[in-house]
């Protein structure tokens, strides 16, 4: 049976459940400055690269484990009810550990103990929170979807950056864990508060073909991969994870490797800009979507313009320093920020399309599952450049390996299966 067509939901209950997003998102941008602060200046900042790599490492590792079974999950509780109380879990553990840090615990093995719980967690808002944008915003396509819910989610993040580079600097990295918590709790409320009905529950999109090959992830993923348009932007979106994630998690030892001074206020300042570049990834999106009408493949031209941002802030490192450095770095964050957006929401977008018959779900599962396993080879690459030469050249050799391979696979031709559908999942 298809799914039934998604009624409008009030711009009320949109503005609420974007705005909770924004929030969410602000959270997530609060705990990773604290809790990367605090493994950067592990051992009085010596090798803070490393402890930062392998905080992330382990939160990765466990995300992409757990994106594997989130499809499961969510049919056995209930899209909407396991999305709640993985923010409950999530509240939990960020305001224990805050507490803890306060109260002069060992920082840095608290963060590591629940780095693997948070990646959890994490998994299940990769798989959820796309298809949750999706619902609310039903008359929009998966990639402008997750576009438009970018932009509030660009300007909260910018601001968050800010407040917790200076709530760090001045209160202490504790502090930033709690309030990860606190700013779980408006999307959790609009969840709860949502009406519930077939059209405005999160559709898992299975079709009749989809779920006679077999209900679950494991018996679904071989046939998936076994299509070569969606292997292809399989590794297209693992590149840009390698090349990018670093500079948004590993943005304190970056600026460390910088010497930006006071150090975590550099950072915040550079990740603010980056974030508040959100504001532009509808902008971007819709001109890589536009290739699409020409014949022409948007996820190759999204890796080229976010490796060209990325080569920029190389270049100005290499010939800037101190507070001209930050203030190009800033500039050019907001161009980066946008494309970076961009090209994950164009990831989503062409992922959707090209899954043909398979449950929607389960297709951004491989997705996720492929790109989070790639995230600690970038971190692994990043840490290691980072501590033994520069964040320029780290920065310079990601930027290059990402528009090398947009420019290869840019020539295969995309294999559409079928036009992603407006009024599913």
């Amino acid at each position: 049976m298809e799914p039934e067509h998604a009624p409008a939901t009030s711009r009320s209950g949109v503005a609420a459940f974007v705005a909770s997003m924004g929030l969410s998102a602000a959270g997530v941008t609060v705990s990773m400055l604290g809790a990367t602060a605090i493994t950067a200046s592990t051992g009085g900042g010596d090798h803070g690269a490393l402890w930062t790599g392998a905080f992330l490492i382990i939160l990765f590792v466990a995300k992409a484990a757990a994106v594997r079974v989130v499809p499961s999950w969510s049919d056995r509780l209930g899209p909407e009810r396991l999305f709640v109380l993985t923010n409950f879990g999530l509240m939990i553990l960020w305001g224990g550990a805050g507490i803890l840090v306060v109260l002069g615990a060992p920082a840095t093995v608290i963060v590591l103990a629940i780095a693997p719980l948070a990646g959890v967690a994490n998994g299940v808002f990769a798989i959820e929170t796309p298809l949750l944008s999706k619902a609310f915003l039903s008359g929009h396509s998966m990639a402008a979807a997750n576009a438009r819910v970018s932009v509030v989610r660009g300007v909260t993040c910018a601001l968050a950056a800010l407040g917790a580079g200076l709530l760090i600097n001045f209160a202490g990295a504790g502090w930033a864990l709690m309030a990860r918590a606190l700013l779980s709790i408006p999307l959790v409320l609009v969840i709860r508060q949502a009406p519930r009905s077939p059209g405005r529950s999160v559709s898992h999109g299975a079709t009749p073909a989809a779920a006679e090959s077999g209900a679950d992830g494991d018996s679904e993923g071989p046939g998936i991969m076994a299509d070569p348009a969606v292997r292809r932007v399989i590794l297209l979106a693992v590149t840009l994870t390698i090349a990018t994630a670093p500079v948004i998690a590993m943005i304190v030892p970056i600026a460390q490797s910088l010497r930006q001074t006071p150090l975590v206020i550099g950072a915040s300042i550079m990740l603010a800009a980056m974030s508040a570049g959100g504001l532009l990834a509808p902008l971007f999106v819709h001109l890589f979507e536009g290739r699409r009408s020409r014949g022409q493949d948007p996820l190759s031209a999204a890796l080229i313009a976010t490796g060209l941002s990325l080569v920029a802030f190389g270049v100005v490192s290499i010939f800037l320093t101190d507070r001209s450095e930050l203030v190009a770095w800033a500039a050019i964050g907001l161009i980066f920020g946008g494309a970076e957006s961009a090209s994950h929401s164009t990831v989503l977008g062409q992922i959707v399309r090209v899954s043909g018959r398979f449950d929607v779900r389960h297709a951004i599962a491989t997705m996720k599952f492929a790109t989070n396993l790639a995230a600690p080879i970038g971190f692994v690459i990043w840490a290691v450049l980072l501590d033994t030469t520069n964040g320029a050249t780290a920065i310079l050799v990601s930027a290059t390996a990402m528009i090398l391979m947009a420019l290869t696979f840019g020539r295969s031709r995309p294999v559409i299966a079928m036009e992603e559908p407006t009024s599913r999942n």
